[in-house]
């Protein structure tokens, strides 16, 4: 028997390929290329999109035309509905634009329900709410599911305040997973998003003028979600948008990266009543409040870095950009937090156990290193020379002469810059 040589992952990786392509190949001949059926036109079931006439039935018998495989598509127009049918797994809804294809919501709860359901998305399609306690999508134990350049738009504004208080965007709950929003739209809700599990994510979105942009909730260590470059923004009146990002006790890990917060009372409330998120960072961010930047209320693990705070009052009192419940949060980890208002974050914003390197020194553990951040591996100033703290609190730099003796100056007890 002849030895062979054995296989290696390479040469099974691409047996593998060509066993593929062979038998796509033979099933090309035999039966011809198979082609994804066009997405049913409403239209052509029925539907009218003048925003007068009801287009619910119509919608209905679109999906059930299309059987286990639905896709719709919604030409530009505004379609009063009252509810919408169950969509299948893999359903897709499409539209010719957010603000051109326009489902008009005029029933009670959520107008998606998705329950148990996989891979549905949503595409190029407004959703509008009309009534007080109604909602644009609920998805409840689904998984990998899309929102992909979708307005989502309640009846909330400060004037209205707080008739649609009620009013929901988005909610996902029950284990739901893995769902994406991306270039989406979530305006003038009560809560725009409500997140009840984890993990979610939430990409390159706007959140306007909702009374409470983001809400997670249900204490029970579930909830959590990842944002990136995302802006959450209202107007100067206080009734129109209280918190953009509210965690109302234990959840589970928050990660925000790119946001641009303004326009609200608190940009973002995190944690209560002994409860809050197991993490929460946020790295690169903008935050103008009214009255509080950032509140960490309970928290195991915050994590704050390259954070700016404004002031959105135009007062002569700004803000406080930082509020650290002692109790709530211990420790944490603060890089580079700077402020618009004042000269930089006293160290008294954060409690003891606390690490922070702020523009003017460092707080928490043993700092090893030069106080003075321009310090080079050789200091050919002077004034780069490496600064010491002696036990009293006091800072004295090394000073060398032309012989190489060394000596002390004292800075006395503020941190030098």
């Amino acid at each position: 028997m002849t030895d062979r040589p054995p296989i290696t992952r390479r040469g099974a990786l691409l047996a593998w390929i060509g066993a593929g392509a062979s038998a796509t190949a033979a099933c090309s001949g035999d039966h011809g290329r198979a082609t994804t059926p066009e997405p049913a036109n409403v239209m052509s079931f029925g539907a009218v999109g003048d925003g007068k006439a009801d287009d619910t039935a119509a919608i209905a018998n679109a999906v059930r035309s299309r059987g286990e495989h639905v896709s719709l598509f919604f030409p530009p127009g505004v379609y009063r509905v009252t509810s919408f049918p169950e969509l299948p797994d893999f359903a897709t809804v499409t539209g010719a634009g957010a603000d051109l294809s326009v489902l008009m919501h005029e029933g009670d709860g959520a107008l998606f329900v998705l329950r148990g359901k996989q891979r549905v998305s949503f595409a190029r399609i407004g959703v509008f709410v009309t009534k007080s306690a109604g909602a644009a999508a609920l998805l409840s134990n689904s998984f990998r599911c899309s929102f992909d350049a979708v307005t989502l738009r309640g009846n909330h504004i400060g004037e209205n305040f707080p008739k649609y208080q009620e009013q929901r965007g988005l909610i996902l709950d029950e284990n739901t997973g893995g769902t994406s929003l991306i270039n989406c739209d979530i305006n003038n809700f009560g809560v725009g998003l409500t997140v009840k599990c984890i993990q979610n994510y939430v990409t390159n979105c706007k959140f306007a003028t909702n009374h409470v942009s983001v809400l997670g909730s249900g204490n029970n260590h579930t909830a959590g979600l990842s944002i990136t470059n995302t802006e959450f923004v209202s107007d100067e009146d206080p009734r129109s948008t209280k918190t953009h990002i509210w965690v109302d006790g234990a959840a589970n890990d928050w990660f925000l990266t790119n946001i641009w917060f303004e326009g609200c009372d608190i940009a973002a409330d995190i944690g209560a009543n002994g409860g809050g998120p197991a993490q929460f960072g946020l790295v690169n961010a903008k935050v103008a409040a009214r009255k509080t930047g950032i509140a960490l209320n309970y928290c195991r693990q915050p994590y704050l870095a390259n954070v700016s705070f404004d002031d959105d009052t135009g007062q002569t009192t700004g803000p406080r950009a930082l509020a650290v419940d002692p109790q709530g949060c211990p420790d944490g980890i603060a890089l580079g937090l700077i402020s618009g208002t004042s000269d930089d974050l006293p160290f008294s914003a954060f409690p003891e156990g606390w690490t922070a390197i702020t523009r003017h020194g460092n707080l928490g553990g043993r700092v090893l290193t030069p106080t003075t951040m321009m310090a080079p591996t050789v200091a050919d100033s002077p004034a780069a020379a490496p600064v010491l703290t002696d036990p009293g609190g006091g800072y004295w730099q090394l000073t060398v002469d032309s012989s190489g003796n060394l000596a002390t100056r004292s800075l006395g007890h503020t941190p030098p810059r």
